[in-house]
């Protein structure tokens, strides 16, 4: 069967197209939405005793008068009606007109001319940027707006936030400890409100963290005399799902052992409220991310769980915070008990401008690494601040604020008993630096890329229409050069296609994947198929000239120097999936078997323009999974996250032959391949890998 598949629909439109390539993509609807100043949190901010799910659908009257018949906005968000199916998709998508503005068709899956100069100046006009975004930013921006006027609440965002501006202070890729530890440096800090959405929650070391995190905010409310709201979401599938997707969980639930959150006697000073949403029976509640005060956002690609994951959390300031908070109130959807307190408080840029580094008052001692973290480190024990201060031996490097190996602070994830299997030398220039402290910067244009949650298992076209799938696909269609995606999985036939069509038209795409990752659900009917199986698949659909610039990887994690093993260094990589070696490791080591994972999700196209956050490229966050993502134009990020996944990482050492196979030095292929195949045991396994996926005994 061929990926690269075109439908009589796209066929037709795309020469409607080109007939009509002169009119304008940007409609004055979407253009005067864009610019309104009503949003879902203004409307809960004038209503707090209503909730954001009844208000989201009292705004924009007047483009909601132009839906097409059947075509209801709310479908991809999951908030009109508090039910599993309702309104999620027309009764046959064949019998829909595309919609047509100014002669032009507006669906962007349809759309094959790049959008004209004034296409790209009245989109820059249609976001809260700062300054003009870069061409392939607004080209992607296009498509994202050509979608949100098809279907207006698809991003899940209220459309005047969807474009807006930030800086990024931090970025970690690394375990999931460390993630976590820079959780709970946020949330004491909290004076106000917290609001805290992650997949799975399961007990473990990692919840423990956060639990300590909430038990000291209530101490330090308690000392200032002031109350602290904390909102939390989860994703743990329960029957009663099928009839209200979104459950107020009660103390006498939270405090079971699969879940074990503080007592409310534990946390006197904070008003705790705990929502589980799951959409049944495919709608995975998806997203990481975290608010903190309306100042601060962390959107991350980790669950509060422990799990042997390469991760990656990147902590975001500026007014992009105010479209998390946005997204926040809408994933929510019902009621408040108490609202947030800083629903009338839109953000506020620090006084005295941005803080980078250390002088954010976020970071902490924790977050300093290599040679020059170990400098400024000491140089606080010189200012008299106490410091855990252990001499380095021979093996070990400061990582983390602490002397340790490689290998001990890559087993801190959830496995002690996994040990190197190379020596460990890196230098001062290619230093091993999970925590990126970023060079500061200025205010750059973001998007926020998010989709909602779908029940229903099948994948139609349609399902494709949410700002998330539309950023990706217009990322490797408007790439001149190169494309860079991380994910521990991809199988999504459209990243597929996308990938292909890329590399036919000249785009080098390179693809780190984690070999084995999930490849019991993933080997399931309509889900795409392994990683390994892709991989071979993927390089039988091109000719022979095409297979040099599509180059895959297996994940192997945290890179290392190989100073005497003659190995090449690859510094040209585009396209980044997960597969599972660590930097301590000479080969990549299959997922299955949990001792060296990736789960970061990250797509660079042209060095120039990121998209980060919670979304795998496999078919459940494709057509699924509620997901949430930023699109940065920041060429200099680009380049830091670029270089710190080189520094953390062994992957670009180990590409597969262009048969789509993995072979070491010698020729040998991975032994511990899995193989699942689709027939019945495979099926078999794969329901079993699914089931506990969402009983909270695993977790993508």
């Amino acid at each position: 069967m061929s990926f690269s598949t075109v439908t009589e629909e796209s066929a037709v439109m795309s020469s409607m197209t080109r007939k009509h390539a002169g009119a304008g993509l940007v409609s004055d609807r979407i253009y005067s939405i864009t610019h309104s100043k009503e949003t879902v949190t203004t409307a809960y901010a004038s209503s707090p005793g209503s909730s954001p799910g009844r208000l989201m659908k009292k705004l924009y009257h007047d483009h909601q008068r132009h839906k097409l018949k059947n075509r209801g906005s709310h479908w991809s968000v999951g908030v009109d009606r508090d039910i599993s199916t309702a309104g999620e998709h027309p009764k046959s998508e064949k019998h829909h007109k595309p919609r047509i503005t100014g002669g032009v068709p507006t669906d962007p899956l349809l759309l094959s001319v790049e959008p004209t100069q004034a296409d790209l100046d009245r989109a820059a006009e249609c976001g809260d940027f700062g300054r003009r975004p870069s061409d392939l930013f607004l080209k992607m921006y296009v498509d994202i707006l050509g979608l949100i006027d098809r279907e207006l609440w698809s991003g899940v965002v209220s459309p005047p936030l969807l474009g807006s501006k930030g800086v990024v202070t931090m970025s970690i890729i690394s375990v999931i400890p460390d993630i976590i530890q820079h959780h709970y440096d946020c949330i004491v800090a909290a004076r106000h409100e917290v609001f805290l959405a992650t997949n799975f929650w399961q007990a473990s070391k990692s919840s423990q963290k956060i639990c300590q995190a909430l038990k000291e905010l209530s101490r330090r409310a308690e000392r200032r005399g002031r109350r602290v709201v904390v909102k939390a979401m989860y994703d743990r599938a329960h029957l009663k799902m099928f009839t209200h997707n979104r459950v107020f969980v009660e103390e006498e639930e939270w405090l079971k052992e699969v879940v074990m959150l503080p007592k409310r006697s534990e946390i006197p000073w904070i008003d705790f409220e705990l929502v589980n949403y799951h959409r049944p029976l495919l709608g995975t509640f998806h997203a990481k991310f975290m608010i903190v005060d309306r100042k601060i956002a962390l959107v991350a690609s980790n669950n509060i769980q422990d799990r042997p994951n390469m991760e990656m959390m990147v902590h975001l300031e500026g007014p992009i915070v105010d479209s998390l908070y946005d997204t926040a109130l809408l994933c929510w959807s019902k009621p408040m008990h108490p609202p947030l307190p800083l629903l009338n408080d839109p953000y506020q840029p620090p006084e005295g401008g941005y803080k980078f580094g250390m002088d954010n008052e976020y970071s902490t001692l924790h977050n300093l690494d290599g040679t020059r973290g170990a400098e400024l480190y000491h140089s606080f024990a010189q200012q008299g601040q106490p410091i855990n201060d252990t001499p380095p031996k021979a093996d070990k490097v400061f990582i983390s604020g602490r002397y340790q190996t490689i290998t001990e602070h890559l087993n801190a994830g959830d496995q002690p008993n996994t040990y190197a299997t190379v020596q460990q030398k890196p230098t001062p220039t290619d230093e091993y630096t999970p925590h990126v402290l970023h060079v500061a910067h200025d205010e750059c244009p973001m998007v926020l890329v998010n989709r909602g949650p779908r029940g229903s298992p099948t994948n139609p076209r349609r399902a494709l229409r949410n700002a998330q799938d539309i950023a990706w696909l217009a990322g490797l269609k408007y790439a001149n050069k190169k494309v860079f995606i991380q994910s521990p999985t991809l199988n999504a036939r459209p990243a597929v296609e996308g990938v292909l069509k890329a590399v036919r038209r000249g785009v080098e795409c390179t693809l780190y994947i984690d070999v084995g990752f999930n490849d019991g659900g993933e080997a399931l009917p309509g889900q795409g198929g392994t990683n390994e199986q892709v991989a071979k698949r993927m390089y039988g659909e091109l000719h022979e000239h095409e297979k040099p610039r599509l180059r895959m990887f297996w994940y192997t994690g945290n890179r290392l120097l190989f100073r005497n093993l003659n190995l090449p260094i690859v510094t040209d990589f585009l396209l980044l999936t997960p597969s599972g070696a660590g930097k301590d490791q000479t080969k990549p080591i299959n997922a299955s078997a949990k001792k060296r994972n990736c789960h970061i999700k990250l797509m660079v196209i042209d060095d120039e323009v990121a998209i980060v956050g919670n979304g795998n490229q496999d078919t459940q966050s494709w057509y699924h999974s509620q997901e949430v993502n930023v699109m940065i134009d920041n060429p200099r990020v680009c380049e830091e996250w670029l270089d710190a996944i080189r520094r953390n990482q062994n992957t670009h050492l180990h590409e597969l032959e262009k048969d789509g196979i993995y072979r070491d030095a010698n020729g040998n292929v991975l032994t511990d391949s899995v193989h699942i195949e689709s027939g019945f045991l495979g099926v078999i396994k794969g329901i079993r890998s699914s089931v506990a996926r969402v009983r909270g005994r695993s977790g993508p």
